[in-house]
């Protein structure tokens, strides 16, 4: 069995996107073409809930700061891939 595993291929990781990866679109069309065969294919979400605790607007602090959290330091992103948006599409 062979199995094709997407890591997080949503719209907040594209260029433009508030976590965007430059090139990041130019895998969407290689990747399409592979589905057909692939015995299994998987495809993971990242999606956070408004106000997450990663989200530095959340913490009123800049982008790329560091907050101490119960479970260890938390750098701090731009609000992204949040719950029925389409930035997580």
């Amino acid at each position: 069995m062979k199995a094709l595993i997407i890591i997080d291929m949503q719209n907040d990781f594209m260029p433009g996107g508030p976590l965007g990866v430059a090139g990041a679109d130019e895998i969407v069309t290689r990747v399409n073409p592979l589905l057909n065969f692939f015995d299994v294919v998987v495809a993971s979400q990242d999606f956070h809930p408004e106000g997450h605790i990663s989200f530095a607007s959340t913490h009123q602090k800049k982008i790329g700061e560091i907050i101490e959290v119960p479970e260890g330091d938390q750098v701090l992103w731009p609000e992204h891939c949040k719950e029925n948006t389409e930035g997580a599409e």
